[in-house]
């Protein structure tokens, strides 16, 4: 049986931005797609962002499912 398909999200950069992370992922021999990875992996792991995902109980989203 073929896996699910990964949800996906679209948002709109510069062109600039664009150039950009083609270009540093190009470098490192690596995708946009993991590059944006990393960045909100980055993003999750702030305390601001923690603090809201313990507050508001958003790690056990898969229990409400």
């Amino acid at each position: 049986m073929p896996k699910p398909a990964k949800p996906q999200i679209r948002v709109y950069i510069t062109e600039e931005k664009d150039r950009l992370l083609k270009a540093i992922a190009g470098i490192k021999d690596s995708s946009v797609n993991a590059i944006v990875n990393e960045a909100i992996d980055h993003w999750l792991e702030e305390p601001e962002q923690k603090e809201i995902v313990e507050k508001f109980n958003l790690d056990r989203l898969d229990e409400i499912g």
